[in-house]
């Protein structure tokens, strides 16, 4: 969950105010500014850094959002309920949801290598490890090919697999993975999912 502390605003401050022409340097050799221009400047960015807290009371530190060297915005995680749940009420803007999961059971599996290349030009519009067992992106309409390697605890080589997707101008698409593997559905998940690894996480 992200907070907002005198620590970060003092940061801010000091930041702002270092190269203020009007600055002035304090006893503890902390620099402050008079400068009204600053005082807004921080005072603003405290304001977003509130209102990023309010849209996304549930976000985690364990989820990834950001956006491939070609820009595509993606968010990557899911390792908790909670993860999850504040994942699946930001899918929206996303058009292409990958899963990645154990057979037989359909346990989330993480850390898988993940590459998504785009099938008309060969571009590779993603290359990365998950850090859960899902990944977002937000991709234009096109065909891709989708290519996960994870090697399972009880396994001595890596397991590869690889599905092709069409991804429509809008909507979402989903592709689910199965990597032969002994997880077991946590008895919490067993019932909420039933075997659905693209399924809405049990409400607190």
């Amino acid at each position: 969950m992200l907070r907002i502390s005198m620590s970060l605003l003092l940061a801010l401050a000091v930041a702002q105010g270092t190269h203020a022409q009007d600055a002035q340097q304090t006893p503890d050799g902390v620099t402050e500014s008079n400068d009204p221009a600053k005082a807004a400047a921080i005072e603003q960015a405290a304001r977003e850094l509130k209102e990023r807290a309010k849209a996304h009371p549930e976000s985690s530190a364990d989820i990834v959002r950001s956006q491939t060297d070609a820009g595509h915005a993606f968010m990557s995680g899911g390792i908790t309920v909670e993860d999850r749940q504040a994942m699946y009420a930001e899918r929206d803007p996303y058009s292409l949801w990958v899963a990645t999961v154990a057979k037989p059971s359909g346990a989330y599996l993480s850390d898988a290598k993940l590459r998504i290349v785009n099938v008309g030009d060969k571009s590779v519009a993603l290359e990365r490890t998950m850090d859960g067992p899902w990944l977002f992106i937000a991709l234009p309409a096109g065909t891709y090919e989708v290519t996960a390697t994870f090697r399972a605890d009880d396994a001595d080589k890596d397991q590869t697999l690889s599905n092709r997707v069409s991804v429509a101008k809008s909507g979402q698409r989903q592709v689910v993975l199965r990597f032969a593997s002994s997880a077991i559905v946590a008895p919490e998940m067993a019932g909420p999912f039933k075997g659905n690894p693209f399924g809405g996480p049990p409400r607190k």
